[in-house]
């Protein structure tokens, strides 16, 4: 009996981490290749890019977004492998956005040591969002 009601916990607990981490959420992925966006008022996209935090490095907004058409929702960093993975490996930085009102704007992304002040980013992206 108390075998079944761990596992049921542990299932409920790998659940509860799912629904946190937007696993099954619908939204769809862009990469840096894929840099023209279209989402409807009140979906949500994910921004997917490449990054390796153990050197320092991390993408942030180059420029502030506009809020009247899309907003931030979160950002969170993917380690590579689900246990462990190489040290020094890169990840993927994954910035999850939500159309608020139609129109269109550029989310401009920058790749830099945030403790590096006044030195431009190492890589830059931008995507053109339209949102109906």
């Amino acid at each position: 009996m108390k075998r079944i009601t761990f596992v049921l916990c542990l299932a409920a607990v790998a659940c509860l981490v799912a629904a946190m981490a937007g696993c099954g959420s619908g939204a769809r992925v862009y990469t840096r290749d894929q840099t023209s966006i279209t989402a409807s008022v009140g979906e949500q996209f994910i921004i997917e890019l490449q990054s390796n935090a153990t050197t320092g490095y991390q993408w942030s907004l180059a420029k502030p977004l506009d809020t009247a058409v899309i907003k931030k929702v979160g950002s969170r960093y993917i380690p590579p492998g689900s246990s462990g993975g190489t040290v020094g490996a890169g990840g993927v930085e994954q910035w999850t956005f939500q159309g608020v009102g139609k129109g269109t704007t550029t989310i401009v992304m920058g790749y830099s040591r945030p403790f590096e002040k006044g030195t431009p980013p190492a890589q830059t992206v931008s995507f053109n969002v339209t949102i109906n």
